[in-house]
């Protein structure tokens, strides 16, 4: 049953309804809103025959084509009235036949036509906005979440047919466990930056999915740019899962100004270990038996992976992934860590214990003479210092060595197709060269691609701050993050290790055997094969 409608000035209504009015109503005459349409009586159908075939048969003869088996009585049948047939036309015949084709009125199918059209299309604009989540951390000191936040921007508005929802999850850590919890919910971000070393604990959650599709689609070119040491953390069973993004290596900054404070040559950093432990004994500054400023400060909790850089240098490995194997307690592991001994207890020109967050701003305050931290608080250092500062590779024992850190984008399983296929569109779209040198000069982290450093801006950068080009240098010293499943259960076993150690708890011997033991048994499964 149809029902009364009365229109309202400003106000909205759905195309399927004017198309319902149109064919279901007609305006009354008295222009008071809208009247259910009534079958004509007798006479004024008759009268509209005889009008009906003065326009539709001109010439006589041949009867036009009758809509939805309409029959419509040729002008000479003597049966001139309605019959019984006519009289149980349906109400959708009688309304097809009053807009059948007429040379004096075309309208009303020509109107049924476009808002039919329209109708059939407004589900095709509905669906073309794609919304994707995206999980980010900022693993630095920095404003690097407005920076983020504002490229996300950007991107939305060249894309109207993507939206990508940032959402800032904290640090590292934060960040995946944020990202376990939404995916054994199944309720998975889109699309992540995470951690590189965790990129295992995604594999054996099967949360990820390989990006080899979307890298055939590219010029070869595009994954030849990146610094090969990048890819290390990417890369299983012959397959690529991640791209990199936010990458670093540990790099130590020195304070010039304490370096000539001190008879030490403001332009030369320590090159070794011995170096090291010498120049951090002329910098450390006490007063009535208080540190005032340290002499170095090897940075608290992801002391972890500054620890892996000095392995590297005394020419040792502390997890194998591809062959599954755990080096904690070798030779050069334990060596590394009676170095570190020695600075923060034999010498005391380190301290035993810091936080990752804390020691940039420490070294801003002139607390410590040298800071091993990542090269992504370097935009923060310049930005903060009232001194002059440098940046120099890790001094090396055996050689130069670092292990490569930062975050990957990722993209999850278990969503849609054409989510993940925007999702792809947004990382090609956040890692072209220009946008990583774009974000290395915000940062202070590595721009991933090699061509990035070809930009005119980032030459103009770097000339100024040659200092930016320390870390990139030292890629060819670098070597992938360590990783496993459940790599942040390993880190907190190696990072109490280390703390153990370097607080005089423990010997390094105990502390790095302790640690084998505890995670040999933890990853018992993973190192039998299984």
């Amino acid at each position: 049953m149809l029902h009364r409608h009365r229109l309202r000035r400003n106000t909205a209504i759905p195309v399927e309804s004017i198309v319902h009015r149109t064919i279901c109503e007609s305006p009354s005459s008295r222009g008071q809103g809208w009247r259910r349409w009534r079958k004509p009586s007798a006479p004024r159908r008759a009268q509209a025959a005889a009008r009906r075939r003065v326009s539709a048969f001109p010439k006589g003869g041949e009867s036009p084509p009758t809509p939805h088996g309409l029959a419509l009585r040729h002008r000479d049948n003597p049966k001139s009235g309605p019959d019984k047939h006519e009289k149980r036309e349906s109400r959708e015949v009688q309304i097809m036949w009053r807009l059948s084709p007429s040379p004096t009125r075309p309208w009303p199918v020509v109107l049924l036509v476009v808002l039919i059209g329209l109708v059939a299309a407004q589900p095709v604009f509905a669906q073309q906005l794609v919304r994707l989540t995206f999980y980010y951390p900022v693993g630095v000191s920095g404003p690097l979440a407005r920076v983020i936040n504002e490229m996300v921007d950007q991107f939305n508005a060249e894309h109207p047919n993507i939206e990508v929802v940032a959402v800032y999850t904290g640090d590292y850590d934060p960040t995946m466990q944020k990202v376990q919890t939404a995916v054994m919910g199944g309720n998975p971000p889109d699309i992540a930056v995470v951690e590189i070393s965790e990129f295992p604990t995604l594999l054996a959650m099967d949360a990820i999915i390989p990006l080899d599709e979307y890298l055939a689609q590219e010029d070869p070119s595009y994954f030849n740019d990146f610094f090969p040491a990048f890819w290390e953390n990417s890369r299983y069973d012959g397959k690529i899962w991640a791209i990199p993004f936010q990458r670093s290596t540990p790099v130590l900054y020195w304070n010039k100004e304490a370096f000539a404070e001190v008879g030490l040559d403001p332009d030369r950093p320590p090159r070794t270990w011995d170096e090291l432990a010498e120049y951090a004994a002329l910098l450390t500054k006490r007063e009535g038996g208080q540190v005032t400023r340290w002499g170095v400060t090897i940075s608290g909790g992801w002391n972890d992976w500054l620890f892996e850089g000095f392995v590297r240098q005394n020419g040792g490995k502390l997890i194998d992934f591809e062959n599954r194997s755990l080096h904690l307690n070798s030779p050069e592991a334990v060596e590394a860590l009676e170095f570190w001994v020695k600075l923060t207890q034999q010498m005391q020109v380190a301290p035993p214990h810091s936080t990752w967050a804390s020691t940039p701003a420490d070294f801003v305050a002139g607390k410590t003479a040298m800071l091993y931290h990542s090269t992504g608080i370097l935009t923060f250092l310049k930005d903060s210092a009232t001194f002059d500062f440098g940046v120099a590779f890790m001094p090396g024992k055996k050689s130069y060595g670092a292990a490569v850190g930062g975050g990957n984008f990722f993209i999850f399983k278990n969503i849609p197709k054409e989510r993940q296929d925007a999702a792809w569109t947004f990382i090609r779209w956040m890692t072209t060269a220009e946008r990583a040198a774009q974000w290395s000069i915000a940062s202070g982290y590595i721009a991933t691609r090699q061509s990035s450093y070809e930009y005119p801006q980032m030459q103009a950068y770097v000339a100024r701050h040659p200092e930016y080009l320390v870390a990139r240098d030292q890629l060819q010293y670098a070597y992938g993050k360590a990783m496993s499943p459940a790599f942040q259960r390993v880190r907190e076993v190696l990072k109490r290790a280390l703390d153990d150690a370097t607080a005089g708890r423990m010997t390094p011997r105990q502390a790095l055997d302790g640690a084998q033991r505890q995670l040999e048994m933890q990853l018992r499964q993973w190192l039998q094969g299984n």
